[in-house]
């Protein structure tokens, strides 16, 4: 039999620190936090101001953890409850809101280097976890709009943390908009109207896909990969599922940045597959644009497929009627169109061996970058430089 304190082992685990990570930011041994959790010490007084802050606790929270010392079989710590993971689509809205608190607390408060080891996840168990996204989303008609000044003002933010990002500067940035998504899980834990409610979590999923590219644009991948399901929560909360839908579309651009590509292809599948009928043709557009360039990698056995969804991308993009343009895919325009078509070229004739066809390929990716270069406006800085 062994004492530990289950709620305080619960706690640090929630809030998304290890042991070792927990010491540091006190600037002790990971030997203390341990016997803590045993029950065999208590943190000194002028300690745990600071372990309350860090556990995001009052004192009296702490008090009652300390004081909440369970007796468990050979130190086994099954007894305490399983933390709400990114991977379950089944969460509350209130623990939706719990884990995107404590995840962006967590990443204001650790050091890049503690950021740059979050590994990033692959295969089958990613992949199921976002296919069960696309079966959790509400069938149910979204709520009307609701003018609050308060909520409007959010939604401008946003568009301006998204100019930051367009400039080629947004990783600067990117505590600022982390900052900005933690505030807004404050707001989200206050009664607000179901409509008001919905349009704050569409704002906080669009704070997350933009945490996300900005932790991409700084090689944090597996930050970014969380903050990219962190926002997939945002979206069911809120029944924007274009939105989700194009998130999946980022995932899928991580993946083939990372050289995973099998898993870009099932991603790109399952945005298809999530979009609703007559939804926004620039998503589907783009998500058209990822599915050929993911085809290009896999090489020449797929050759047909990625020229054949390459064009589709285009297609689409000059057959919809776009009666409205969410600020969350401003970009999309005939250059960027041009530009995920030539990349699906460029990917196949680096990969196909006839000399004919690949002529064929390099000219069809030196038309569509040649026309990107031409019609990318002066704003979108990053865009011109790739």
């Amino acid at each position: 039999m062994a004492r530990r304190r289950l709620r305080l082992i619960q706690r640090r685990k929630t809030v998304g620190y290890t042991q070792e990570e927990l010491a540091n930011l006190l600037g002790m041994e990971r030997s203390t936090v341990v016997r803590w959790e045993k029950g065999q010490t208590e943190p000194l007084p002028w300690v745990r101001p600071g372990l309350a802050g860090l556990l995001k606790l009052s004192a009296d929270e702490l008090d009652a953890l300390l004081n909440d010392v369970t007796v468990v079989a050979g130190g086994d710590e099954a007894a305490a409850p399983a933390a709400p993971t990114l991977l379950d689509f089944s969460l509350t809205s209130d623990e939706t809101v719990s884990v995107m608190e404590q995840f962006s607390a967590r990443d204001l408060a650790s050091r890049r280097q503690v950021l740059a080891e979050l590994s990033v996840l692959t295969g089958d168990a990613l992949l199921r976890s976002v296919r069960s996204w696309v079966a959790s989303l509400p069938s149910g008609e979204t709520h009307a709009e609701v003018g609050f000044d308060e909520v409007s003002q959010l939604e401008e933010a946003v568009k301006l943390f998204r100019r930051w990002d367009a400039s080629g500067l947004g990783g600067l940035q990117r505590k600022a908009v982390v900052g900005q998504l933690n505030a807004m899980t404050e707001t989200l834990n206050e009664r607000r109207s179901p409509a008001i409610r919905q349009r704050l979590f569409s704002i906080t999923a669009e704070l997350a896909q933009l945490s996300g590219w900005m932790a991409y644009d700084q090689g944090l991948y597996g930050v970014a990969q969380r903050y990219y399901m962190l926002a997939l929560h945002a979206c069911r909360e809120s029944a924007n599922s274009e939105l989700g839908a194009k998130i999946i579309g980022d995932m899928t651009q991580l993946s083939t940045a990372l050289g995973h590509y099998d898993d870009s292809l099932s991603f790109v599948h399952t945005a298809l597959y999530s979009l609703p009928r007559g939804s926004n043709p620039l998503v589907r557009s783009e998500l058209l644009g990822l599915e050929a360039r993911a085809y290009a990698h896999l090489g020449r056995s797929e050759a047909a497929n990625a020229a054949r969804s390459g064009e589709s991308c285009v297609e689409v993009y000059h057959e919809g009627a776009v009666e409205t343009r969410p600020d969350w895919i401003h970009y999309m325009n005939q250059a960027e169109v041009d530009c995920l078509a030539a990349n699906t070229y460029i990917e196949l004739a680096l990969h196909e061996t006839d000399a004919t066809r690949t002529k064929r390929y390099a000219a069809r990716a030196e038309h569509y970058t040649t026309n990107a270069c031409e019609r990318r406006g002066e704003l979108y800085t990053r865009s011109r430089i790739f």
